[in-house]
Order: C-alpha cells, then structure tokens, then sequence
C-alpha cells in the first residue's frame, strides 16, 4: 500500500484518497484462514483478530504473530491480497497475570512489539533453547505509562512447555519456534501479545482501515503543503522534536516550489495493527524530490481515537536503534536532498558554461571549466588546453550543442552525459559525451571526459 501526495499533483488528491480506499477494501476481502501450516479456502464470515488491520507489502509478502495470552497459543499471519493463518502452536507467557508493568513481576506485555535481534543456540544459554528474538518492549506507549522493564524475548526451551511459566518471556517448544523464525524479519515483523484476541469479520476492519488511511494521507498532505497548522493538529500535543523538522521545511519548501522543483513523500509498505487503546501504523517514509529518492527509514505513528478522530500519540523511526527525535531524520534527509539538488542544478550550468565557452572560442573561460589534475586522452590540463586553442585557430567558427543531460551523483563525484553535436567550419562530428566531475572546494570541474561518436 502506498500514500503518495505531489506539489504538482494536488488536484488528483480527492481521486488518490478514493483508490487508496479502494485499495485498502481490497486488501481486506477476502481474508483467508488456516490451521496449522496449511492453506484452507476462506470465507467471508470467517473470524479475524482485529489486531491485524491491515499487512500488505510492495515487494514481498509480510507477516505478524499474534499471541493469545488466555489461550497460551502463538499464531503466525501472513498478508498480502488475503489474509491467512499459517501456523498456531502452543506457547507459555508470563507466572503473573496482567500487563507487565516494572521489572521482576514476571509478567508479559501486552501491546505491539517488533523484533530488534536475533540470537543463534550458540550464543544462548541453554534456557533459551535453540533460538531468541528480542522484543522491544517498552515501547512508546508503555514509556508513556511508565513501564518498565526489559530483556523480554520470544524464545525456545530445551524442555516441553508448560502454560504461564516463563518470567515474562513468550516461550516456545524448540521444534515449533524453528518453523516460525523462517518468517521472522527484524524491525519488520511484529508481535502482538493481548490476554484476549477480539475475532471480527474481515468486513467490520474496512471502516477503521479506510479512515486510518485518510487520516494518513491528510497527516502527510499538511506536511507536504507545509500546512503546520493542520499537521500539529493531528497530534494529542506538540512535539517539541518536530521544531528542527519545520525549521528545515519552511526554509527549503518555498524555494523549491519557486524553482518548481517537484517534491513528494511516499509511505510505503504500510501495517496498520491494533493493541485496544492504540494502532500503531507502521510504514517506509521516502523521499522524492526532483530525480532523487531517499528512504527515510521505517516509522512508526502510534494512534488512538480521540471521539470520531484519529490523533497521533507519539512516533519513533523503527530501527536496532530507534530514533528518539523523529523530526531529525526527516530534517537530514531533506537537508541532504536539497545538497544534491543545489549540486545537480551547478553541474547543469557548468555543463552551459563549458558549452558556451568552447562555442564561443573563450579558451580562458573553457580552461576554467576544468580541475587542475584533469587528463584525457593521454593529455594533461596543459597539453589539453594547448590542442583544443590550436583548433580555435584552425576553425573560424565552432558549434556545440547538448540533448539529453542526464546527471548522476555519487559523494563528491558526479557524470555528466548527453548526445554532443559538434560542428566547426571544417568539422562535424555527433556522439555520446561524458563529463566526470569533482567537486573541489564547493565547485564542480571536469576531471575526465569520454566522447563516443562519428564524423558526419
């Protein structure tokens, strides 16, 4: 599922909003359900947990495990066009009852989690059977009411199971762990531990999956728009984080928008699970701006009804390291964006400039186009600047003229490449050219050239 919003788009918005949501009914009907390993049909009327909204990925299929604590039972989903159950074992959660709330109470939380490391039977104690993942508990939310905690993981055991035995861990049988780590991506799959799953029709998600979707795409709009206003709105309360991210956007935007640059921001790969009172929406953020794209990172927006409204609670970027100032990676990736625009938009006019001053003859201008260590054709900068002032002699007139530029940037290099058509007043020739450029104290030169082509 993708959400994407353009400066030169906004009047498809209304028409972007309506697919999404078509979009979003079609990854919901109809879902699939099965036992143990296996692919039965599914119906309609078949039961859900409404932990899962939505999970669809672009590329590839994705998958959730749910665990019912009041059962003892761990089962693993897989999404895409449907939705389907693909395996439920036994598993064994925490001594005490309840939502783990401080460190030795030997309870196991209940909420969204997401595996941030994984560990091997050799790096284990034999406690932790063949295999561990660790949970990233507490999350936003349980920080927020003050939980604490930590070390808990889903793991194996080297003995047969029992029900609510663990210290806080979810614990499995080794032989039915092995089957479910295969699917297991780290800061990509997630865990939702609840006492007890709510089972729904797939019809009775559509109305919470398509106004999660809109509230989405009116969040990323007014930050697109650079509304700030209507983007502070979609919060419980400010975050004092975000003021280095609209620094950054209200002094670039506009400038883009001026040059026409055009601009947009893509959530891709979007999950939307629930853990009553909150949703976490969990999505790729990424970046488009001119001919660049920039994968932000993972985010993740915790949310909850506020009346008929959706708020956002607070968000982190998902990661081994998660991000405690969201704003800021946003900030760089913008800031770094604009670096390669500004950078693109000098090579280009170097590329004029060298143009203009080989047309014109202007050896002078045409020399300081160049670095000082350039070399082509078995020629240094000298002996180059030395043949092409012999061929300004030689010609009384000589054309140039570029199509096709295209530019690509790589930490502190750049090519540039276009169709050269050459013609003097004894000469024409047509053929690829490629520039390859340097930056050199904050401006580019040409460093090498190649040129492929024919006489005419």
């Amino acid at each position: 599922m993708i959400v994407s919003v353009a400066f030169v788009q906004k009047s498809f918005r209304p028409v972007l909003v309506t697919l999404l949501q078509y979009l979003c009914l079609f990854a919901l009907l109809p879902f699939a359900h099965s036992s143990v390993g296996s692919h039965q049909p599914g119906y309609e009327d078949e039961l859900l947990p409404d932990a899962i909204i939505s999970l669809r990925g672009e590329n590839r299929p994705r998958y959730a495990i749910v665990v019912e604590k009041e059962t003892q039972k761990l089962m693993l989903y897989e999404g895409g066009s449907v939705l389907r159950k693909r395996y439920s074992f036994p598993c064994s959660t925490g001594q005490g009852n309840g939502k783990k709330k401080k460190s030795g109470d030997r309870k196991t939380p209940e909420g969204v989690y997401f595996f941030t490391k994984a560990f091997k039977k050799r790096e284990l104690s034999p406690i932790y059977g063949n295999r561990a993942f660790v949970i990233d508990y507490p999350n936003f939310i349980d920080n927020k009411s003050k939980r604490d905690g930590n070390n808990i993981w889903l793991h194996g055991s080297n003995k047969p199971i029992k029900p609510r035995n663990s210290n806080g861990c979810v614990v499995m049988n080794n032989s039915d762990l092995e089957k479910v780590a295969k699917y297991i991506r780290l800061n990509e799959t997630p865990i939702i531990i609840t006492q007890k799953l709510n089972m729904v029709r797939s019809q009775d998600q559509i109305a919470d999956c398509r106004s999660l979707v809109d509230f989405l795409e009116k969040w990323k709009a007014a930050f697109v728009s650079g509304d700030r206003s209507r983007y502070r709105a979609c919060y419980t309360e400010p975050l004092t984080v975000q003021d280095l991210l609209w620094k950054t956007w209200d002094d670039l935007r506009p400038r883009w928008e001026q040059d026409h640059v055009s601009f947009n921001l893509t959530l891709e790969n979007i999950s939307l699970l629930r853990a009553n009172p909150y949703v976490v929406a969990m999505f790729d953020e990424v970046l488009h701006m001119d001919h660049h794209v920039r994968n932000v990172g993972t985010k993740k927006l915790f949310i909850a009804k506020d009346g008929e409204t959706w708020k956002i609670l607070g968000e982190v970027y998902q990661s081994a390291k998660p991000d405690r100032t969201p704003g800021s990676l946003l900030a760089k990736a913008i800031t770094s964006m604009d670096r390669l625009y500004r950078d693109r938009k000098s090579i280009a006019e170097l590329v004029g400039e060298w143009v203009d001053a080989w047309s014109s003859k202007d050896i002078d201008r045409y020399r300081r186009c160049y670095a000082k260590d350039f070399q082509a054709r078995g020629m240094d900068l000298d002996a180059w600047i030395s043949y092409k002032s012999k061929l300004n002699r030689r010609y009384s007139s000589i054309e140039v003229a570029v199509e096709g530029l295209r530019i690509r940037q790589r930490s502190g290099r750049a090519t540039a490449t276009f169709l050269q058509r050459y013609r003097s007043s004894g000469y024409r020739s047509v053929g690829m050219k490629t520039l390859h450029l340097k930056r050199i104290g904050g401006t580019w030169k040409i460093h090498r050239e190649k040129w492929y082509g024919t006489r005419q």
